[in-house]
């Protein structure tokens, strides 16, 4: 008898309301149509709604484009997801267009690469780590547009 009353003590406690500290969500669908309770065990997106059919996971990796200059004006620094980059510059006339990075000190900006003419195939590649800080600066160039793009 005893047993059973605690039996019944537990699933009484694991149907109760959630406490004040705990987090209630929506009921959401599951992939086979099927409901689940708001308190069950979910994902949710950065943006703290659920993940189901209407808001599924992403598949791809993540894409990125950084314009870094346009028209010849350097736009300001930016921060960058992290990964593989392609860099793309294309300018009427070249004098030099240097990629920069914030250094560790977190103030000065030091030059990547150097950039005097425009790359056959298609931009170069480089690799930036997590929440890199970039700009461009330009020297002497004439309708310079500058980007950076994510490769996924």
């Amino acid at each position: 008898m005893k047993i059973l009353l605690l039996a019944g003590a537990v699933a009484l406690a694991c149907t109760s309301a959630p406490s004040a500290g705990q987090i209630r969500l929506p009921p959401v669908k599951d992939w086979y149509g099927s409901t689940i309770p708001g308190d069950a065990s979910a994902l949710v997106d950065k943006d703290g709604k659920p993940i189901d059919l209407t808001n599924p996971l992403p598949v791809t990796g993540r894409q990125e484009l950084v314009t870094l200059a346009t028209a010849n004006t350097a736009a300001p620094a930016a921060t960058l997801y992290g990964g593989s980059y392609i860099l793309n510059q294309a300018c009427s006339a070249y004098g030099s267009v240097t990629l920069r990075y914030r250094s560790p000190d977190g103030a000065t900006m030091l030059p990547l690469t150097t950039k005097s003419a425009p790359d056959s195939g298609g931009g170069s590649t480089i690799q930036f780590g997590t929440a890199q800080v970039v700009d461009v600066a330009l020297s002497g160039t004439t309708g310079c547009n500058v980007t950076l793009s994510r490769v996924p």
